[in-house]
């Protein structure tokens, strides 16, 4: 992803909700935050609708929304703006085909036996670093959280160890959901940069 411009006078120029999916990109490139909450709030009902065709389930369809929306951020990188509507639409369709394969293997295993369990909230696949905070390098773990700022460190803490969804987060912190998104992909950015020197490191 374009390394993104966080100056102070950046972040003074707050771009207007009627820009152009290119220019809220761009602005959000240049560092400002709220670019990302105008263009999730721009697509949040029309990707819905969209999953929600496919899953026929309210409660999977607001789940595979925030990992669309997590998963798009995580993959801008290369992505053409001018076609950013349509990017993210084939991402939505591609996480709700996997939550469609998920559900139907866990029926084969005899996960789910009552319907009302499907209103239960997923728990977030760990992150290698995560599972690392159980075992022996515990220590180093806790030593890379420290180095998150306070905001992002509770972002990771809500998601990963409390298993709160995207919306929850953001709900908890009083933030947006695209605000909660960004947060918590920068702090992970940083904890595998942290990983990936400690690995170097002799």
């Amino acid at each position: 992803m374009p390394k993104r411009n966080k100056s102070p006078s950046s972040r003074t120029e707050k771009i207007d909700a009627s820009a152009s999916d290119a220019e809220l990109l761009a602005s959000w490139q240049r560092g400002d935050e709220s670019a990302l909450e105008i263009l999730f709030a721009r697509y949040e009902k029309p990707v819905y609708l969209f999953v929600l065709g496919i899953l026929r389930d309210k409660h999977r369809a607001e789940d595979v929304l925030q990992e669309t929306f997590y998963t798009a951020l995580t993959r801008l990188d290369g992505v053409d703006p001018a076609h950013f509507r349509g990017w993210l639409f084939t991402v939505a369709y591609h996480q709700a085909m996997l939550d469609r394969r998920r559900r139907a293997l866990e029926r084969r295993l005899g996960l789910i036996e009552l319907s009302s369990e499907r209103q239960l909230p997923t728990a977030p696949v760990p992150e290698p670093w995560q599972e690392l905070a159980a075992g022996e390098q515990a220590e180093q773990v806790r030593h890379w959280l420290q180095q998150l700022s306070d905001t992002q460190r509770e972002a990771v803490r809500l998601r990963f160890f409390e298993g709160l969804r995207f919306r929850e987060i953001a709900a908890r912190l009083g933030i947006p959901l695209g605000t909660a998104l960004a947060r918590l992909h920068q702090a992970l950015k940083r904890l595998w940069r942290l990983a990936g020197e400690a690995h170097e490191s002799p």
